[in-house]
């Protein structure tokens, strides 16, 4: 987009045309966002694993079974840590989200007005803003909170690991609505800097009410879509990355190792629904203020103002 030469036109749009134009997005700068997106991405997948990659070993619930029998023993702790550790990845990877797109978020805000950003420059930009993000995503919306429960999940006694992983489940559930309300906190404050010792600006709380609640309903309603339909993609991404796992790796056709599956398969396929489900959120947030702001006028005008600065210098004066 450059003032009114634009790939795409400027308008409003519902969500599905949205979800569209997000594929077209990824197709026409792919190497630029999944790096940027990869930067932070990466990390966390390596932390999540970290943090409850203990789960899927074949002691995590031999105590509580009490079973007889060895095998009777091992099959039923290594079904339920597997289906625990399943359960808490998508817990933590749908609440880790804005912070994995922190990098691919400045990219795309650059890329759309033909800028050609470079990897140190966007990294330079996303610290810049440190505090701000620690503070609204880390801290309000319990992003650190539920990665230090995720740590504590390796205490031995069972009855806290019950009390802790409703803890997160919880957590979990107050985050999905407060960012279903407020998903545009990490576009605000890295692409309008709002801080709020900022004096010729709003601050940040002034500026994601006027953003979010104008038109809360449609902004709430969108983003419970675009989280079921990431979902939706997910399922997908995830039989077809085993397709290709079990017909590349295995000699028997079949996947056998679950703990393979369970860390890296699964894991992989969430963050690449989350990276298509936050283009999608880029263009949502565009899409709002182009419903609130008037940006397909204001872009008619400053380009006809552009082509007019151009001509005087030609000694015309119309």
């Amino acid at each position: 987009m450059q003032f009114d030469k634009t790939h795409i036109q400027i308008r409003n749009r519902n969500e599905n045309e949205l979800l569209d134009i997000a594929l077209h997005v990824i197709s026409r700068f792919p190497v630029q966002i999944f790096l940027s997106f990869a930067l932070l991405a990466i990390p966390l997948l390596v932390l999540n694993n970290f943090l409850i990659g203990h789960i899927l070993t074949l002691d995590y619930n031999l105590a509580l079974q009490m079973r007889t029998s060895i095998v009777e023993e091992t099959y039923t702790s290594s079904d339920i840590s597997y289906k625990t550790f399943l359960f808490l990845q998508v817990i933590l990877i749908i609440i880790e989200a804005p912070v994995a797109s922190i990098f691919s978020t400045i990219m795309l805000s650059k890329l759309i007005f033909n800028e050609t950003p470079t990897h140190s420059s966007i990294i330079k930009t996303g610290l810049k803003s440190t505090w701000e993000i620690l503070g609204s995503l880390g801290l309000k919306r319990g992003v650190l909170f539920v990665v230090l429960l995720a740590a504590l999940m390796r205490t031995p006694d069972n009855i806290t690991r019950g009390f802790i992983l409703a803890s997160i489940v919880l957590t979990f559930f107050i985050f999905i609505w407060v960012r279903g309300a407020r998903p545009f906190i990490l576009e605000i404050i890295l692409l309008e800097q709002s801080t709020a010792e900022s004096d010729n600006k709003m601050s940040l709380k002034q500026r994601s009410r006027m953003l979010h609640t104008t038109v809360g309903g449609n902004v709430f309603g969108r983003s419970m879509y675009g989280l079921v339909v990431g979902c939706c993609l997910t399922i997908c991404l995830h039989g077809c990355l085993t397709f290709l796992a079990v017909n590349l790796f295995t000699e028997t056709g079949t996947m056998e190792h679950l703990d393979l599956t369970a860390r890296w398969i699964f894991p992989i396929a969430c963050w690449l629904a989350v990276l298509y489900t936050s283009v999608v959120r880029f263009l949502n947030y565009l899409d709002t203020r182009i419903l609130l702001e008037g940006w397909e006028a204001e872009l008619k005008i400053r380009s006809e103002a552009l082509r007019i600065k151009q001509r005087q210098p030609l000694g015309t004066n119309w």
